[in-house]
């Protein structure tokens, strides 16, 4: 998934995103700069349904909370 961080308050790069999603919402995503793609995530799930929606509502409540369009 390519990451916009231009939308985003204090979020610096893939990195500092994925850092602040484990910390905030205890979500955890690859940043792509692990694989030579800075600027992009890797998401994977191996969970049940009710668990990964619960994680994507965490995901988008986390980039609700740090938008530049609030």
């Amino acid at each position: 998934v390519k990451l916009d961080v231009s939308q985003l308050h204090d979020i610096s790069d893939d990195v500092d995103f994925c850092s602040k999603l484990a910390r905030e919402e205890s979500v955890i995503l690859m940043p792509g700069i692990a694989l030579a793609m800075p600027g992009w995530l890797r998401i994977a799930f191996a969970i049940s349904p009710h668990l990964l929606e619960d994680g994507i509502k965490r995901i988008q409540s986390f980039c609700q909370r740090h938008s530049k369009h609030q």
